[in-house]
C-alpha cells in the first residue's frame, strides 16, 4: 500500500515564542570551585556537629529544627534522627529503639507544648508531611463555643502561618482542617501590611507558595536567606545549608553543561523554529523533581524527555496539521518511520530524534539498573500521551468544547505527568524489576492527582494567552461553557478542584511513606512544579519571568560564604 499524499498549507500558526535567551557558550563556560573534595569534606564535619545539636535540643526547638531541615533542603542529611523522633512522637520507636538514642523526655516536652497554636500546628504538619495519621482533633482546644476558631488567636501570627501550612494536608471529610484553612486564610489576607518585614515576607510566601504545595528546591535560597535573619538561627546549621547548596549548584552545572553539549550536537532546533528552545528551563523542572546529587541520571534523562514534550506539544498545538499529527501519532504508536515519510522535513527529524533519544534512556536505564525492557514502557507512555495531544487538537480543528469531564478524561494523560512519572520510577527508584511493576501499579491514583493539578495550574496560566492565540479549549473554557459562567468563577471551580486533588495525595502520602518516599515524592513533585510554573502565567514560553531569576540564582550564581 502507498502511503497516501496529500496537500499541506503553507501557512502555519506560529505563538511567536522569543528566542531562547541562555546562551549554550555561556553555559559550558560556568565553572565553580565547589566542585573541590576539600568543601565535602567539610560538610561531612559539619554534619557531625549539627547530629550533636539535634539530640541536645528538646520541645519546639527540636521541632523548630526540623522544619529548618525541611526547609535549608537538608532532611535527607539527616533523614534517620527526623525519623527516629517522629517515631516517638507516635509512640512506636520501633527498629530505632536498638540504634538511636532517643529520649522519652521529647515527647514529654512537645506534648507540654500542644497548648500552643504555632507548636501544635507545626507538630501536625511534619507528623502529616512524613506520613503519620496524627488526628485533626488536636486543634479542638482552639475552638470555641459557636464551633469557630477562636478569635484571640489572630494576634498570634506565627501561630496562623502554620496552620494555614497545616491545612495544607488535610484529608477529605476533616471539617475542622477546613475550617482552620478558613479561618487563617481570612487572617493573613486581613493582616496589617504595616506589620514587621520578614514577617509580611513569611505571610506573603506563605499564601502564594505555601511549602506544602512547593518545590522545596526552588525556594531554598529565599529559605537560607530568611533562617539567616531568625534571631533563634543556629550558625552551623546555616553554614552547612549554604556550602551544601554550592556544592549542589556544582554537581547542577556539570550536568547542564553536559545536556547543552548533547542538545546542540542533536542539531535538532535549527529545524523547529516553530518550537520553545528550552533546555535550561527543562532541566530546571528535572532539578524540581529531584535535585540531590545521586539522582543525576534522572535528572538528565527527564531533561531530555522534557525537551521533547515542548517540542511535541508545539507541533500538535501550533505547526502541525490535522493529516500530519494523525500520521506522527500512527508513528509513534508503531514506533515505525515509514508512517511519516511523506511528512516535512522539521516532523521526521523530529520523530527520529524522539526515537534515538529514548533508546539512549533505554540503554541508560540498562546501565544504571540492569533492567532489560523497559522501552515497551516508555513508547506506550508517549504514545498514550501523542492520543491525548491529537484528541484535543482535533476537538481545535473542529471547533469543539467538550464537557469538563470528556476534557480531563484525557487532560489528565496530556498533562504529561504519567510520561515524566515513568521515566522517574525507572531512573530514580531502588527496586527490582518485579517490585517496580507492583509499585506502580499502587501510584495509579497517586499519578491520577498529581496529573490532574499539573493540568489545571496550567490552564490556569495559559489560558488567557490560549484564548487570544485561539487554541484548543482549557478546563476554564469548558466549564465556563458548561455552566455559562465568568472566567473568574471557572478559574475558582478549577481551584477547588486542585484542593481536592491536594487531599487525595494527602491521603496517599499517608498510605505510602514511608516506605516509598522517594518515588511517592517524585510524583508529587510534577504537581508541585506546575504550581509554580503556572500560577501567574507560563514561566515556561516567558524567559524573561521570575524562572530567569530563579536560574540564575539556582544554577548559576553560588551563595556568598
Amino acid at each position: 500500500m502507498k502511503p497516501e499524499t496529500f496537500i499541506v498549507k503553507n501557512e502555519r500558526r506560529s505563538a511567536n515564542y522569543k528566542p531562547n535567551i541562555w546562551s549554550y557558550d555561556y553555559i559550558e563556560s560556568l565553572t565553580s570551585k565547589y566542585t573541590e573534595e576539600a568543601y565535602q569534606r567539610q560538610i561531612e564535619k559539619l554534619i557531625m556537629k549539627v547530629t550533636h545539636v539535634f539530640y541536645q535540643a528538646r520541645g519546639m526547638t527540636k521541632l523548630r529544627l526540623i522544619e529548618s531541615m525541611n526547609n535549608l533542603c537538608l532532611s535527607s542529611l539527616f533523614d534517620k534522627e527526623i525519623r527516629a523522633t517522629l517515631e516517638v512522637l507516635q509512640y512506636d520507636i520501633g527498629s530505632y529503639r536498638d540504634t538511636l538514642e532517643v529520649l522519652q523526655s521529647d515527647v514529654d516536652d512537645i506534648r507540654g507544648l500542644k497548648d500552643d497554636l504555632e507548636a501544635t500546628a507545626l507538630y501536625f504538619r511534619l507528623l502529616r508531611q512524613y506520613g503519620y495519621n496524627v488526628s485533626q482533633d488536636i486543634f479542638i482546644k482552639f475552638i470555641d463555643k459557636t464551633g469557630a476558631f477562636s478569635e484571640s488567636l489572630k494576634t498570634d501570627i506565627n501561630g496562623v502561618i502554620q496552620l494555614y501550612e497545616a491545612s495544607l494536608l488535610a484529608l477529605h471529610g476533616e471539617n475542622i482542617m477546613d475550617k482552620a484553612k478558613d479561618f487563617s486564610e481570612e487572617c493573613l489576607k486581613d493582616l496589617n501590611p504595616n506589620i514587621d518585614t520578614s514577617i509580611l515576607k513569611q505571610v506573603t510566601r506563605a499564601m502564594e507558595h505555601p511549602l506544602h504545595w512547593t518545590v522545596q528546591w526552588f525556594w531554598v535560597r529565599w529559605q537560607i536567606d530568611a533562617y539567616e535573619h531568625q534571631i533563634d538561627k543556629n550558625p552551623m546549621l546555616l553554614e552547612l545549608a549554604k556550602l551544601n547548596f554550592n556544592v549542589i549548584q556544582a554537581i547542577h552545572q556539570r550536568e547542564l553543561q553536559e545536556l547543552s553539549v548533547w542538545w546542540k550536537n542533536l542539531g535538532l532546533v535549527q529545524d523547529i523554529s516553530f518550537s520553545r528552545d528550552r533546555l535550561i528551563e527543562s532541566f530546571l523542572c528535572a532539578v524540581g523533581v529531584a535535585f540531590e546529587p545521586h539522582y543525576a541520571n534522572l535528572r538528565k534523562c527527564l531533561t531530555k524527555v522534557i525537551c521533547f514534550i515542548l517540542i511535541i506539544d508545539d507541533l500538535y498545538d501550533i505547526y502541525g496539521s490535522p493529516e500530519e499529527l494523525d500520521c506522527f501519532t500512527r508513528a509513534v504508536n508503531r514506533w515505525d518511520s515509514k508512517e511519516i515519510e511523506h511528512l516535512p522535513k522539521s516532523i521526521k527529524l523530529c520523530f527520529s530524534a524522539l526515537q534515538n533519544t529514548t533508546n539512549e534512556i533505554d540503554q541508560a536505564i540498562h546501565k544504571d539498573r540492569y533492567w532489560d525492557g523497559t522501552l515497551p514502557s516508555m513508547r506506550k507512555a508517549w504514545a498514550d500521551l501523542l492520543k491525548a495531544f491529537l484528541l484535543e487538537a482535533q476537538w481545535f480543528n473542529k471547533h469543539f468544547t467538550p464537557s469538563l469531564e470528556e476534557y480531563l478524561q484525557s487532560a489528565w494523560i496530556s498533562s504529561t505527568c504519567p510520561l515524566l512519572s515513568l521515566i522517574t520510577h525507572l531512573l530514580g527508584v531502588d527496586e527490582s524489576a518485579e517490585e517496580f511493576v507492583g509499585k506502580w501499579k499502587q501510584k495509579k491514583n497517586l499519578i491520577y492527582c498529581s496529573s490532574l493539578i499539573s493540568r489545571l495550574w496550567n490552564d490556569i496560566g495559559t489560558t488567557d494567552v490560549e484564548l487570544e492565540r485561539g487554541d484548543a479549549p482549557s478546563s476554564i473554557v469548558c466549564y465556563m461553557r458548561e455552566a455559562n459562567v465568568s472566567k473568574d468563577i471557572a478559574k475558582g471551580q478549577i481551584r477547588g478542584l486542585i484542593t481536592n486533588a491536594w487531599k487525595n495525595i494527602n491521603g496517599e502520602l499517608i498510605e505510602r511513606f514511608p516506605k516509598n518516599q522517594a518515588s511517592t515524592n517524585f510524583v508529587i513533585n510534577i504537581a508541585r512544579l506546575s504550581h509554580f510554573l503556572y500560577h501567574n502565567g507560563d514561566e515556561i514560553s516567558n524567559q524573561d519571568r521570575k524562572t530567569k531569576q530563579l536560574i540564575q540564582g539556582l544554577l548559576i550564581d553560588p551563595i556568598a560564604i
